[in-house]
């Protein structure tokens, strides 16, 4: 049996996932080839929420997809943070005192820092729509959950940004439609931080530079969906992550 002193330390998703699988029924894998539209989220309902999204949900693992069709090397994770049973393993905590952590790490926040670019994992590969043969598609599945969607989503992409005008940095969640081959639509929801940068720079004539991440620490994505009045405009939640970890968030 595996002791509290020796599960794995959280840091990133991969530590989150050989965390989760200490676990039992926390977090299941499938080697079955599935579809990227509409197929793996539909056998995702039957694993994770036992075929109906209807009230009371019901709870189901997290669950890695190992073989997508149309791609040789890429997996995709449906259902990390679907309990709050499990975002307790993954924050190191109980379910019952979920809320009064969050609230401690909004009240004692440790900012983000910047590591060279040479250390970072995230540029060890390196792919830019510049190149002949650039397609955010046939580099990344993203999967299409119904037939009737818009298109392929993104639906946990960590948008990062700064004030235009302050320098302030802020990072939120946005579903991401792609709509070609270097080309992604997001909707900003009236009131987030990033369209208030959004807005700031097309007044002033500007667009504004973002970066998008997938496959975070999943402190990052809990902290992330602090809003106002909790924190306020200027207020990195990245902060908030570094919190919960006690470690700051690298980046680059």
């Amino acid at each position: 049996m595996t002791t509290l002193n020796e599960l794995p330390q959280v840091h990133d998703l991969r530590s989150a996932l050989a965390l989760l699988s200490q676990f039992e029924d926390e977090l299941i894998a499938t080697d079955e080839p599935v579809d990227p539209m509409a197929e793996l989220s539909g056998v995702y309902r039957y694993v994770g929420a036992h075929g109906t999204v209807m009230r009371p949900t019901r709870v189901g693992p997290a669950m890695m997809f190992n073989r997508i069709k149309g791609y040789d090397d890429m997996r995709v994770l449906i259902g990390l943070l679907a309990s709050r049973k499990r975002v307790a393993h993954l924050l190191g905590s109980t379910p019952d005192r979920l809320a009064q952590l969050l609230k401690e790490s909004v009240s004692h926040p440790i900012a983000p820092i910047e590591i060279p670019r040479e250390q970072a994992a995230c540029q060890e590969v390196v792919h830019l729509a510049s190149d002949p043969d650039f397609d955010i598609l046939k580099l990344l599945p993203a999967p299409t959950n119904t037939p009737d969607d818009a298109g392929p989503y993104f639906t946990l992409g960590m948008c990062y940004a700064a004030d235009p005008e302050t320098g302030e940095h802020d990072v939120t969640i946005h579903r991401l439609c792609v709509q070609g081959k270097d080309e992604i639509s997001m909707y900003f929801v009236p009131g987030r931080h990033l369209d208030t940068f959004r807005m700031k720079a097309e007044a002033a004539g500007q667009a504004l530079p973002i970066s998008i991440s997938i496959g975070v620490d999943p402190a990052i994505e809990i902290g992330a969906c602090f809003e106002p009045p909790t924190t306020p405009l200027g207020f990195d939640e990245l902060s908030v992550a570094g919190a919960l970890r006690n470690r700051p968030v690298e980046l680059t």
